[in-house]
């Protein structure tokens, strides 16, 4: 599994540096994550993304530097932020979508939605397995 994370990566990158954005792999992670969500909190974040709380941080930070997002103060509970993109997070979204679709339509030309929907499967009875 970690090859195929690193190809993935790579994949991307090499992509991505075709549209000339300066973001990463990872803030794409994050974008489409709020991207379907709309806004969420930073923990909620880290527990869809996997990531911990103190790299989030760091890369939430990141995102924010570049206006990809914004954090706002919780009416119900100030110490908790909500982060939603910013029409600019939204913007680099609209222009990397078609890379991911892109790339998951590659993956199901070649191995099949069948193929695909079973591999999913299996991923999620192995982090299942692992987050018990």
């Amino acid at each position: 599994m970690y090859t195929l994370s690193i190809s993935v990566r790579k994949y991307f990158h090499k992509k991505l540096a075709l549209l000339n954005l300066d973001i990463t792999y990872e803030m794409i992670r994050l974008l489409a994550i709020l991207s379907r969500n709309n806004y969420m909190n930073q923990q909620e974040i880290a527990d869809i993304s996997t990531k911990n709380k103190a790299s989030l941080t760091s890369l939430l930070d990141n995102m924010q530097k570049r206006e990809l997002i914004v954090r706002t103060e919780d009416d119900l509970d100030r110490r908790n932020k909500i982060i939603s993109l910013t029409a600019k997070g939204k913007a680099y979204m609209k222009e990397v979508s078609p890379v991911v679709n892109t790339f998951f339509q590659l993956v199901e030309d070649h191995i099949g939605k069948q193929e695909m929907e079973r591999m999913n499967k299996t991923i999620m009875k192995i982090n299942q397995l692992l987050n018990v």
